[in-house]
């Protein structure tokens, strides 16, 4: 049985939806929870108050298990530390970390004000980052870490997303890179492309959003995020998709293309067919992998330590 007794874990955007289901969760898997959740609204430009995350943590607590509320705003590097200060100060050790919290507005890429895109990627890349540069120290001292970033599908495309979609995808080389650094520590960072009822689906139409609470209950999600957590998983650098209890790895993919040493753009023209062909496709799953593709064309001359 999955357990997580004696971990400590800090979740943020937990007062609420997929958050508050991997909260409570991780708590009856046996961690000691600091529950994060600003309390606003959607956009994350406007806090609330920490009633949502005292909600979460009564519930825990009434379960017989340990946490403790709070309602920092995720987006700089001053909250970062704030949060896991306070995580550190009431159960003395961090273990776990999920970068959940995450807002976003609607509409074509010229309709919103600097200060609003700003203030997105602040919420879903500039925050999850520096949470995870402010728990990275300790996870490495204590030869354990485990950091789950919560991402979106929005990052493949959907119109109307644009900031959202672009904190998102930043976050997913975050983990890609941080999950190198982190595996000689134990530090396994991972990540998922969560698909479950929220605030957000409950704004699409009826039908939609009947069809999301039927089938794509949060806790189908929250169930991932327990493994992820866990001292079972052995592995980082990998990204999920998750939902209404499907769970399938997502990877990034090329093929073999064209290959001209005296490439033009006429070239490029006349086998573009051939180029965008994805039948056949090779995961690339990290930078060295990409690089080696060209090897079969053009042989590295170099001594192994010049490029791994």
């Amino acid at each position: 049985m999955i357990r997580l007794d004696g971990r400590v874990a800090v979740v943020t955007g937990a007062g609420r939806g997929m958050g508050r289901t991997h909260a409570l969760l991780l708590a009856a898997r046996g961690a000691k929870l600091l529950v994060n959740d600003y309390g606003g609204a959607q956009s994350t430009l406007a806090p609330g108050t920490i009633s949502h995350a005292q909600a979460v943590v009564d519930e825990i607590r009434a379960a017989g298990g340990e946490a403790e509320a709070n309602a920092d705003m995720v987006g700089t590097g001053e909250a970062a530390r704030a949060i896991v200060d306070h995580a550190r100060d009431a159960f003395g050790r961090v273990d776990i970390l999920i970068n959940n919290a995450g807002g976003s507005l609607i509409g074509e890429p010229d309709a919103f004000t600097d200060e609003e895109i700003e203030g997105v990627l602040r919420t879903n890349f500039i925050g999850p980052y520096m949470l995870l540069r402010r728990v990275w120290p300790l996870m490495r001292d204590q030869g354990f870490g485990r950091i789950v970033n919560v991402m979106s599908s929005a990052v493949l495309g959907a119109g109307h997303l644009g900031p959202y979609a672009a904190g998102k995808a930043g976050l997913l080389g975050l983990t890609q890179d941080a999950a190198f650094d982190g595996r000689p520590h134990n530090i396994l960072v991972n990540g998922i492309f969560p698909t479950g009822a929220s605030r957000l689906t409950e704004g699409s139409h009826e039908d939609l959003a009947l069809w999301y609470r039927t089938h794509f209950q949060p806790e189908k999600v929250s169930a991932l995020v327990a493994y992820l957590c866990s001292d079972a998983l052995d592995f980082g650098g990998e990204v999920f998709n998750v939902g209404g209890g499907r769970v399938a790895r997502l990877a990034i993919f090329d093929n073999d293309g064209l290959f001209d040493p005296a490439i033009t753009p006429e070239s490029i023209a006349t086998n573009i067919d051939l180029i965008r062909d994805l039948s056949k496709p090779t995961i690339t799953p990290t930078l060295w992998a990409q690089t080696e593709r060209y090897f079969k064309h053009i042989p590295w001359t170099g001594g192994k330590s010049g490029l791994f």
